[in-house]
């Protein structure tokens, strides 16, 4: 305006002129301004339906925010509680744990312990096995010798029997002999010695009914001779001598026998209890 105001028009027109340029220009401007000022609020008024609508969005995404922040919340509530219970179930774990190992290590002595203990028994049982083994062998043997023993007394029986035949038959070829003998004697010695032997056969022969049942003989058979009376007191001795003998030796071997079996008993008794007492004493415990 000041610059304006220096200017010096020569006339009047060329003031109206240059005013009427001047005003033109402030026209334009005011026009360009307008137009500037309509975008202006155009685009104002769009960024600002823009603004609502990111507005509107914003407030809809804080909402969404706000309900995902109070479910994380609620969920970070719910997964503390969760951990503290799970520190209390860990704690409780390793206790457990802790009292697992110490039962292990408990469980791996009793069974070292029982292993010892069955070690024991399985060699008590072998040792058990081979005194049974033992007596068995004993026993087995004993009663083969109990056989042969039984066979030897049947043996002696027979044997008994057969000199109780040979005492009769020499009984009575003595008495045949005696017979003989008085026969040939005269009448008077043959009285006095024919009473005298009746009495001696007399008592002989009650004694042997006492003791034996003779058996029934003829008296009437054919005379024997010297050599056959001589083989047959041979014999007889000989069956005497093989009756003594057998005696002894049953009676030696019941002895034997008998020392056998105690000792046998004995030494299994010894050999098992002081290898079955740790075995039993472990089982008690």
């Amino acid at each position: 305006m000041n610059m304006d105001c220096g200017i010096n028009f020569t006339n009047k027109d060329e003031e109206i002129q240059y005013w009427r340029n001047r005003a033109e220009e402030y026209l334009q401007d005011a026009t360009r301004i307008q137009k500037e000022f309509d975008e202006f609020i155009t685009e104002s008024q769009q960024l600002e339906r823009e603004y609502e609508a990111t507005i509107d969005q914003n407030e809809k995404k804080i909402k969404e925010l706000t309900l995902g922040n109070n479910r994380a919340q609620n969920e970070a509530d719910s997964l503390r509680i969760k951990l503290e219970q799970i520190h209390k179930e860990n704690a409780n774990l390793e206790i457990e744990i802790s009292n697992s190992k110490k039962e292990k290590m408990q469980m791996s002595q009793y069974i070292r312990d029982l292993e010892q203990k069955n070690d024991d028994l399985e060699r008590s049982r072998r040792i058990i096995e081979e005194s049974i083994a033992g007596i068995e062998a004993a026993f087995n043997s004993a009663i083969e010798r109990n056989a042969m023993l039984e066979s030897e007394v049947d043996e002696k029986h027979t044997l008994k029997e057969k000199l109780q035949r040979l005492a009769d038959e020499t009984r009575d070829l003595k008495q045949e002999l005696l017979v003989k003998e008085r026969d040939k004697l005269p009448d008077n010695e043959r009285f006095l010695n024919g009473y005298k032997n009746s009495v001696i056969d007399s008592n002989r022969l009650r004694e042997n009914e006492t003791q034996t049942t003779p058996a029934k003989h003829d008296y009437h058979q054919a005379p024997i001779s010297p050599a056959s009376r001589v083989m047959a007191l041979n014999i007889v001795s000989d069956l005497i001598r093989k009756v003594g003998g057998l005696e002894r030796r049953l009676e030696k071997s019941k002895y034997e026998y008998r020392d056998i079996s105690t000792n046998d008993i004995r030494r299994s008794r010894s050999s098992a209890k002081p290898n079955t007492a740790p075995g039993l004493h472990g089982l008690t415990k």
